[in-house]
């Protein structure tokens, strides 16, 4: 059986965020400095991947702390998610990196009917 590597752990991170993501609707965006918009219920958000951590950034931050000020700077919207080294040693904890991700990204989604 093949070990799976730290890079192959960070290019499957990268995917699989950028995957559910578009599950979820998000679209790409053209020509700014973030990679994908999010509709929130806090408005707007702006997310980029990258293969160790995900830049977000709400376009109305005091609509986005209303909800949580988890993580949020209050001033700039920024909303970064970072991992350690350690969190890509296997797909495993890879997984847990993109599923706590979307578990705080859940609570700006707008219910599912």
């Amino acid at each position: 059986m093949a070990r799976i590597t730290k890079p192959a752990n960070r290019a499957w991170f990268k995917a699989e965020v950028t995957r559910r993501l578009l599950a979820l609707g998000a679209a790409r965006n053209q020509g700014g400095m973030y990679d994908y918009i999010v509709a929130t219920v806090a408005g707007t958000l702006h997310v980029t991947i990258y293969d160790n951590w995900i830049a977000c950034r709400f376009e109305e931050p005091e609509r986005a702390k209303a909800i949580s000020d988890c993580r949020l700077n209050p001033y700039s919207g920024k909303w970064n998610h970072h991992y350690d080294d350690a969190d890509f040693k296997s797909r495993r904890t890879t997984q847990h990196c993109v599923d706590y991700f979307f578990l705080e990204l859940d609570r700006y989604l707008p219910d599912q009917e």
